[in-house]
């Protein structure tokens, strides 16, 4: 008789394995509770959704400026050799048209609103605070060993919030200008040099040497962030030679060489931006910047915070990063980002008592960007997720209100309103922009017929034109201000930082 092998054969219940415990709503809140993966996540969709916010908020709330005028010349002429020649024709030189190209590609899709043109901006600085998690994460990844990994993840998000909110940053994301292009290429470049140092890979090689070639003629103040690199090879090397084990493990000379390949495509090019530059220095491009205290790398670095008490927030991460990393490969990590802070403002501190003054906020940029960073990785470093929260909604109580001040204030010239009354007293004539450097944004209000109306006016010269638009004063050399009202003695209205005259 044969045996019975059912599914009921004790064998068979036996062998089944039992089925696993089903967690309790209090285990999953918990399990949720301490996950670093689900606070990044949410943090870094807080910072890009606050970022995008405050970046196209209102950006056409203020009139254009005469840099964004300059860019927009260029921009809308039909072809790409012509906007190549306006670009020379207003720009000092240190730089090649990619801005304005890109602009003019983005004006034929888009019209050339300011609304318009500054999104562009606007769109390029939110994607830089996704590309800044993705810098400081790999950073944590590839330097900082398992360590630094967590701690790279959680700080990427925290950096992001950061540069999201920071006012600085903000108000040259709101800017139809270069800075902001040139941020992106310059994280996407420190991407692929991290992942060139971990892993090598012709990608990776390929992309540094892609993106240096793209950051440095979108400005030269690029070539800070490549002294700050060269820094840290070199440093890289010695702690080699002096035993230390972490960087013998990390590529050198490879990304050292996509550096120079990324700057070798711009061989043809570079003869010209080096004559451009030197003529325009000697012109006095950069005569304006004065000679800043000596102490200027460190108060550029707390002025650009805003707010004392979130400086010295910043203050207390980066030490704490440093302390709680020190024993470890996050060490690594955070030694990059300190030499990416840093690396920059040194070099033009360096500039500025070798060759000419360049302690100016805006052409080091991309080192608080490692500022950010540096704070972000440190509080990366702290484990408690209740800590975690209240250092993100302290990062936020400090932020905001600077961000909401500065936009109820007015910040540029009443250009909109300043056309409108010349073209009103001009009588069908000319009309004097004196700086004639604000000739462009002048054209860019008034209606396409009459933009030929708007002619320049520098200087002591007087113009034949009835009614001038006269700005500059505090920037302006006093005597030639003075002149300029002589010329025009009736004053028919003042504007914010604008004056309409008539003769």
């Amino acid at each position: 008789m044969k045996q019975n092998v059912g599914l009921t054969s004790p064998e068979r219940i036996t062998d089944a394995s039992p089925p696993p415990p089903r967690r309790t709503v209090w285990e999953a809140a918990l399990e949720a509770w301490r996950s670093s993966r689900l606070f990044t996540l949410v943090l870094l969709a807080l910072a890009l959704g606050l970022g995008a916010y405050y970046r196209f908020h209102k950006l056409a709330r203020w009139d254009m400026n005469g840099d964004e005028a300059v860019a927009w010349a260029a921009a809308i002429k039909p072809a790409l050799r012509q906007v190549t020649a306006t670009f020379w024709r207003f720009e000092n030189g240190g730089k090649l048209p990619l801005f304005h190209i890109a602009l003019h590609e983005w004006v034929r899709l888009f019209g050339d609103s300011l609304f318009a043109m500054r999104a562009m901006s606007a769109a390029l600085g939110t994607l830089a605070i996704l590309l800044l998690f993705f810098a400081v994460r790999e950073a944590g990844r590839s330097l900082g060993g398992a360590a630094g990994a967590e701690a790279g993840e959680v700080g990427g998000a925290f950096a992001a919030l950061i540069y999201a909110l920071n006012l600085t940053i903000l108000a040259s994301d709101r800017t139809a200008r270069e800075f902001p292009l040139l941020t992106v290429a310059e994280l996407a470049q420190i991407i692929f040099f991290l992942r060139a140092q971990r892993c090598g890979g012709w990608i990776n090689y390929l992309g540094v040497a892609i993106f240096t070639a793209i950051m440095l003629p979108t400005n030269y103040t690029a070539s800070f962030l490549l002294a700050a690199e060269a820094l840290w090879l070199g440093g890289l090397l010695i702690a080699g030679w002096v035993g230390s084990a972490r960087a013998r493990e990390l590529a050198i000379f490879a990304p050292g060489f996509a550096v120079c390949a990324g700057v070798a495509m711009l061989a043809p090019l570079l003869p010209g931006i080096f004559a451009t530059s030197r003529q325009a220095v000697a012109a006095g491009a950069v005569g304006w910047i004065k000679l800043q205290p000596i102490a200027w790398p460190y108060t550029v670095f707390r002025d650009v915070v805003g707010k004392w008490r979130l400086f010295e927030l910043f203050e207390l991460l980066i030490v704490f990063g440093l302390f709680w990393q020190w024993r470890s490969a996050g060490r690594v990590a955070w030694a990059f980002l300190a030499v990416w802070m840093l690396g920059p403002v040194l070099t033009v501190y360096l500039v500025t008592y070798l060759i000419q003054p360049m302690e100016f906020p805006r052409y080091v940029l991309i080192a608080f960007v490692g500022l950010f960073a540096l704070a972000g990785f440190g509080a990366g470093s702290v484990r408690s997720t209740a800590v975690r929260i209240a250092i993100a909604a302290m990062i936020v109580h400090l932020s905001v209100p600077l961000v909401d001040d500065w936009f109820k204030a007015l910040r540029d010239g009443a250009w909109r309103e300043a056309a409108a009354l010349a073209m009103q007293n001009a009588g069908g004539g000319k009309i004097a922009v004196c700086p004639s450097y604000n000739l462009q944004v002048v054209r860019f209000y008034l209606p396409v017929a009459r933009r030929p109306a708007a002619v320049g006016m520098d200087g002591e010269k007087c113009s034949s034109a009835p009614v001038m638009i006269l700005s500059g004063q505090g920037v302006m050399p006093d005597q030639e201000f003075a002149a300029a009202q002589a010329c025009y003695p009736r004053l028919i209205a003042r504007l914010q930082l604008v004056e309409v005259r008539g003769r």
